[in-house]
């Protein structure tokens, strides 16, 4: 089976027709998110690009992943053509990992052209509705998960100085697997006190925490619970990212 993926300005998914102007309408939202958090960019833009993947989709050979890819659309016969789309899903999740902030928009496939924005983030400024958070993770000193985001950022700078060298704090770590030469699993990263963590890990750590905040709010406002098979998972990587990087960002999604 063939996987085709698109890369449309930061997002990567593999998708088309009709689900991939459903993932674009989501994409778009994201796209407002970051532009009335942060002054336009003076760089040049990066033009869409095409990859082709001939390997089987992971999500099909490791089980549950967790929050996996787009599966590939398969092409319909000509008898199929007039066939209603039908979705063994109810809603498109797609998570904007950024550099600086990250976020999530969602959309039900009942109606693709009414599009949500998570806005409920822990922490951060009293008052002020925010559409995304901070990319920064914070690990306790026995190097567990404790938070993501404005929480992680107030929580670490409200503790003792000395304290807070026990904590792993990182922030704007994003990057990291683009300028890395020699990228793999192994690859580390550096916690503000100096520490070396997993690059995976932290990652890893970072998704679960959407795919939980997203599923939580999904069930708030459904009145049930949603899991993760009443979702279609759409991350974003930067369109300059080399297929190393992109590979490294679904190992973490698969973790």
């Amino acid at each position: 089976m063939t996987e085709k993926e698109l890369v449309i300005d930061d997002i990567i998914t593999d998708s088309s027709g009709a689900e991939l102007g459903h993932v674009v309408s989501l994409l778009g939202a994201l796209s407002q998110c970051s532009k009335s958090l942060h002054a336009p960019s003076s760089s040049s833009q990066v033009k869409p690009e095409r990859d082709a993947m001939a390997t089987p989709s992971p999500a099909k050979s490791m089980g549950d992943p967790g929050i996996t890819p787009l599966s590939p659309t398969h092409i319909l016969k000509d008898s199929e053509e007039n066939e209603p789309t039908r979705h063994p899903y109810v809603v498109v999740v797609a998570i904007d990992f950024g550099t600086t902030s990250s976020g999530y928009a969602y959309a039900f496939t009942k109606e693709p052209e009414c599009i949500h924005t998570m806005r409920r983030w822990e922490g951060g400024d009293p008052g002020v509705s925010n559409q995304k958070t901070p990319t920064t993770i914070l690990l306790t000193p026995d190097r567990k998960f404790h938070s993501f985001g404005y929480a992680a950022r107030d929580f670490y700078h409200d503790l003792d100085p000395t304290e807070s060298k026990q904590w792993l704090y990182l922030e704007k770590f994003k990057m990291k697997l683009h300028t890395t030469a020699n990228l793999s699993i192994d690859t580390d990263l550096h916690a503000a006190n100096g520490k070396k963590v997993k690059a995976l890990d932290i990652f890893a750590y970072a998704l679960a925490f959407f795919k939980e905040q997203a599923l939580k709010e999904l069930s708030d406002q459904a009145g049930a619970d949603f899991d993760n098979a009443d979702v279609r998972w759409v991350i974003t990587v930067p369109a300059i990212w080399k297929m190393p990087a992109k590979q490294f960002m679904r190992e973490a999604a698969y973790k």
